[in-house]
């Protein structure tokens, strides 16, 4: 790799290529040592591409010394100079560019210039920016303008933008912009947001805006949405089903329950019963546990839909989800079953560890599965489960060793320590450096039980935890 020094001097290559790469490689390093060779480059290089190269660089760089020099770009004649040096400009952030930027917003003939400074003024937290950015939503010609002045005013979140928001939202005569105002008003807890999005959800003739003015109403947590986004639920458009259905969850109101369940049992697009799986869990009522058990047990229903069904019911903890749970750690589909594991190690429920441990004991030399339903005990406080974790630490099958050796680094009881200590000899590897990660954890959580371990297996601890950070330094050395 080139140093600073090799590449400032390659900016007076004669090939150009060479000297566009090396400014975008200073660009990369972010040090000031480059400012003044680039700043220098940006001015007095013949070439346009090396000179938009140094633009860009000086705006990763982020020294501020770069912004006058990157202002006065914008009066070159190059378009894509103009533009590259406005994008610079807002990655340094500095407010005194808020004026010119505005400025060339609002009187640039260019639109091509008037939308990068849309897009730069959106990383200015600025009233002025924010005023330039209304005046140019409401009143541009060129729509992509507008499009980045709607998306700018959403990333600066100023209150004084939803009125001109709203007002593009209703009135604005492009797909896009109108898209792009309701996913802006999105990030403002503001009634008059939530009830510009509610009439856009109704009654938009786009179905593209609808949808993101579903999405920005599920940010908004506000019961009056949900209504109107069940209502959306019934639409013969995929997608505004599943942006209905996702932010319904997001809401979490108990009137969406039934609609989503029916949406769940019996909508024909697979990701909508997806997201209205997931909408269910993120409610968490009782009243979804028959129906998402009914979805997991379904073997006619997708995978992805059975692994969304399944992973909400570990978000609504209940006998009868433990045991749909339970019986689908026996499913031919791995991935459920999988996912079946994960959730009932997220329960913590001891009722489950025979079904676990009959699951690990079962899933022989599949590492990934044992792995996961390994965690899982690991993750249900009772001496039962731990006591089946340091069985299989013993067993015959090495990868059963493997995941139970590193489920065990999750636990912190003192019982744990002789099973490490005996992996500390193992023939593979993998295990020792397991086992002595574990007891590095536990000489920091238990110094007392590290210290009643004999002189030999400390020692042996030490000299695997120091050959493994040895090797690491190596590796980093070497990158």
């Amino acid at each position: 790799m080139a140093t600073i020094d090799e590449l400032i001097r390659k900016l007076q290559s004669s090939d150009e290529i060479v000297r566009a790469l090396a400014a975008q490689q200073l660009g990369k390093r972010r040090t000031v040592c480059a400012t003044e060779p680039l700043i220098e480059t940006l001015r007095n290089d013949p070439s346009p591409a090396v000179r938009k190269a140094a633009a860009e660089a000086l705006g990763e760089n982020g020294d501020r010394r770069a912004l006058q020099p990157l202002l006065d770009a914008l009066d070159e004649s190059e378009l894509s100079l103009v533009e590259r040096a406005i994008g610079a400009i807002g990655q340094l952030g500095d407010p005194r560019a808020v004026e010119p930027l505005a400025n060339a917003l609002a009187n640039d003939t260019h639109w091509a210039v008037r939308e990068c400074a849309a897009q730069a003024l959106g990383n200015f937290r600025d009233p002025r920016a924010a005023n330039a950015l209304i005046t140019a939503l409401l009143q541009d010609s060129e729509k992509t303008v507008r499009e980045r002045a709607a998306e700018a005013l959403g990333k600066l979140g100023d209150p004084q933008a939803v009125d001109a928001l709203t007002t593009a939202l209703r009135q604005d005569r492009d797909t896009f912009v109108r898209m792009y105002a309701a996913e802006a008003l999105g990030n403002f807890r503001d009634p008059r947001a939530a009830n510009a999005l509610t009439t856009a959800l109704r009654q938009d003739r786009d179905t593209f805006v609808r949808l993101h003015a579903a999405e920005s109403l599920g940010k908004f947590r506000d019961a009056k949405a949900v209504e109107p986004l069940i209502d959306a639920l019934q639409s013969e458009d995929d997608e505004l089903r599943k942006a209905a259905a996702q932010a319904l969850g997001e809401i979490g109101d108990r009137r969406a329950i039934q609609p989503l369940i029916t949406a769940l049992l019996q909508d024909q697009n697979h990701i909508v019963r997806v997201k209205s799986a997931k909408a269910l869990g993120k409610i968490g009522d009782p009243q979804a546990i028959d129906a998402l058990s009914q979805t997991v047990l379904n073997k006619n229903q997708s995978e992805s839909v059975r692994v969304a069904a399944t992973d909400a019911l570990a978000q609504i903890p209940n006998q009868h989800s433990i045991e749909t749970l339970i019986q689908t750690l026996n499913d031919d589909e791995w991935t459920v079953k999988k996912h079946a594991a994960q959730a009932l190690g997220t329960i913590g429920d001891p009722n489950a560890i025979d079904a676990l441990t009959e699951a690990l004991f079962n899933a022989k030399y599949d590492y990934h599965l044992q792995k996961v339903i390994a965690e899982s005990l690991a993750k249900i406080q009772h001496p039962k489960a731990l006591q089946t974790l340091l069985e299989a630490a013993n067993d015959t099958d090495p990868s059963l060793r493997l995941a139970s050796l590193e489920a065990l680094s999750l636990r912190r009881e003192p019982e744990v320590i002789p099973a490490l200590v005996q992996a500390l000899n193992d023939k593979a590897g993998s295990f020792r450096t397991i086992a002595a990660n574990t007891l590095h954890q536990h000489t920091l959580a238990r110094p007392d039980a590290i210290l009643k371990l004999p002189p030999e297996d400390r020692n042996r601890m030490g000299w695997i935890l120091q050959d493994q950070y040895f090797g690491e330094l190596q590796n980093e050395l070497c990158k």
